[in-house]
């Protein structure tokens, strides 16, 4: 999986709000819709906007936008409601977000928060996938992260060139399941795949918590990683977040993360997907091949990309799923 292949997804089945584009009000209105209120300039005398912006619907809106030309994006008023994640595919922009000065090209990344004023200078040929979050669902998420009580202002770095592959990884798995018309009650799936993308991009990219997410934390009881187990079980076939189960325990997910390595010796995403594959081992050994598809065994038990679930159960069990489903009952 890679930031191209999300692209791809969108291009191909998002649904196009601007093709060629070249008058600004229609750009900026469209942009406005599916990302955050903003004022656009074109730069050089003569210059023509021939924009192209695919929208993915879902709760973070995915979005590929192109504007062919030199632009300058500014915001409207100093605070925003939406974090803005951007993911270069090519050429190359400018990013100033407060003090903070970046710029960006493939292999790079950038979160656009929503507190300070923000300039953007956007070559010709720059071209990006851009993903919306909720300011206050952020915070939410990092509160629960931290142990807050309240809702938690999150300044996270303006760029980084290390990419984490596990946040590429889940907004991948967003964007196919919202394309993907076969899988019964996607949007459902999608929902609990962008609050993953919300723990990933806090756990996995620099901010002002890094520090405290990393820190010393309070191993909880043997009792309280017991009912995490059993909240976990329960639950095997949604997609679970760890740090609504951290919630569920009342514990913050470091500590979590501290008790299961206590207990079992590994983290508490590491023991889900053991059980989980247990799960979609015994489900394909037992099931009618006619009746069922490793695709919806998949599902079932909680694994929302098909090529990672295919890789894991193969290097586990030594065979891939559908062997197992073609085996089964003989």
């Amino acid at each position: 999986m890679s930031i191209d292949e999300i692209a791809e997804v969108v291009r191909c089945h998002g649904t196009p709000l601007l093709r060629a584009a070249d008058e600004v009000d229609e750009v900026v209105d469209a942009c406005a819709t599916a990302l955050r209120p903003h004022v656009l300039r074109v730069r050089g005398r003569g210059a023509d906007l021939s924009a192209r912006l695919d929208h993915l619907p879902s709760a973070v809106g995915l979005c590929r936008l192109r504007y062919g030309a030199d632009v300058t994006i500014s915001g409207i008023a100093p605070e925003q409601d939406e974090f803005i994640v951007a993911l270069p595919v090519a050429g190359r922009a400018r990013f100033d977000y407060g003090r903070a000065t970046a710029v960006l090209g493939p292999g790079a990344m950038s979160v656009v928060s929503p507190y300070r004023p923000f300039t953007l200078e956007i070559g010709r040929d720059f071209d990006q996938v851009l993903m919306r979050l909720d300011r206050r669902r952020v915070e939410i998420a990092a509160a629960a992260l931290i142990g807050a009580r309240e809702a938690t202002p999150v300044h996270f770095d303006l760029t980084t060139a290390q990419i984490s592959p596990g946040l590429v990884g889940v907004i991948d798995a967003a964007a196919r399941l919202a394309a993907d018309p076969y899988v019964t009650q996607r949007m459902r799936l999608v929902i609990h795949a962008e609050t993953l993308i919300v723990d990933a991009l806090l756990l996995g990219y620099p901010s002002n918590l890094s520090r405290r997410l990393e820190g010393v934390a309070k191993s909880p009881s043997a009792e309280r990683v017991s009912r995490a187990m059993e909240y976990m079980l329960v639950n095997l076939a949604e997609p679970l977040s760890l740090s609504d189960v951290a919630r569920h325990c009342g514990v913050t997910l470091r500590s979590l993360q501290l008790g299961f390595r206590r207990e079992v010796g590994m983290s508490p995403g590491e023991w889900l997907r053991n059980q989980r594959l247990e799960r979609a081992h015994h489900q394909l050994s037992m099931a009618d091949e006619a009746e069922t598809t490793v695709t919806a065994v998949s599902v079932a038990c909680g694994f929302l990309h098909l090529g990672d679930f295919a890789a894991r159960f193969k290097q586990r069990f030594g065979e891939s799923p559908s062997a197992v489903l073609r085996g089964a009952r003989r």
